[in-house]
């Protein structure tokens, strides 16, 4: 039984984090098998990352041997494991995953989508990252966990995913949008885990929620922002004509499938020209109608 609720305090509160990103994402929703890649790849490179820290440590280790040094009191070994062993490593893998499949897809048609694709990513790596270290029965640790570890790797996929989404539709400022948003992750990163590492005063380890709770406020901005930035938010529905506004010339056609996304500027100076001649030719008729009368 407790190896049940482990397993449940480990992966729950993850998938709850992807459920609400989800539904955050309000105006073009995401293909659920894109999602569920992205998720999948995020497990995957809890692997990669594990093998990349080890190759980090291995570079360190002789050091520390050397001269003798407490890596969790030492303020460059800790600096080095917190931003660099950890930060770094984990948060690279993300980034070339985020740039490796979702970015360049058409699916991608938004800057939300670049939190979106993040934090599934994100929570990929938390909820494998909860069950390794929490099972069989460290339920105590998961729940633990649940409110630290995982909301953390929530808030570094924001920010991440925040950068690319801008790069993604600013092409000039690219590398520099996705460079900010890696560095930016990367230090949040780091100064979290700087002082959970730590053991230079158990009360510092607090100061690891108040960079939790600062990512969180300005995650909660960030995709504000980009939920009203989005391309998709003033799309209305275009309502069906009635009898007297049917369309007078035949060989006009208007495709209500489009959307605005998919318009070009020429594209939107002809259909306002075209609906604009419809008027016209409406109003004219009705005046026709009424002198007749």
């Amino acid at each position: 039984m407790t190896f049940i609720l482990t397993l449940l305090a480990s992966v729950v509160p993850g998938l709850l984090i992807c459920y609400f990103i989800v539904k955050l994402d309000k105006h073009e929703k995401e293909p659920i098998p894109l999602l569920a890649i992205c998720f999948g790849l995020g497990v995957a490179i809890f692997y990669a990352a594990r093998i990349g820290e080890g190759f980090m440590d291995d570079l360190i280790t002789p050091f520390v041997e050397r001269n003798n040094l407490d890596p969790n009191t030492h303020f460059g070994v800790l600096f080095y494991s917190a931003f660099i062993r950890t930060a770094l490593v984990e948060e690279l893998l993300k980034l070339i995953i985020l740039l490796a499949i979702p970015f360049n897809l058409k699916q991608f048609n938004e800057p939300m989508d670049g939190i979106v694709y993040a934090v599934m990513i994100g929570m990929g790596f938390a909820i494998v990252e909860n069950i390794v270290y929490s099972m069989p029965a460290d339920i105590t640790l998961a729940i633990v966990r649940d409110f630290t570890a995982v909301p953390s790797h929530a808030v570094f996929g924001v920010i991440l995913g925040y950068y690319v989404g801008l790069a993604k539709f600013d092409r000039a400022n690219l590398i520099k949008y996705i460079s900010i948003g890696f560095f930016l992750a990367v230090a949040v990163h780091g100064l979290y885990d700087f002082f959970l590492f730590q053991r230079y005063d158990d009360w510092l380890m607090i100061l690891a929620t108040f960079v939790l709770l600062g990512g969180l406020f300005f995650s909660r901005k960030f995709i504000t922002h980009h939920q009203e930035v989005s391309p998709f938010k003033n799309k209305f529905p275009i309502e069906p004509l009635t009898k007297d506004e049917e369309i007078l010339d035949s060989e006009i056609v208007l495709d209500q499938k489009n959307k605005p996304s998919d318009l070009d500027q020429e594209d939107n100076e002809i259909i306002s020209a075209v609906l604009y001649e419809m008027r016209e030719k409406q109003d004219s008729g009705k005046m026709k109608k009424d002198e007749e009368e």
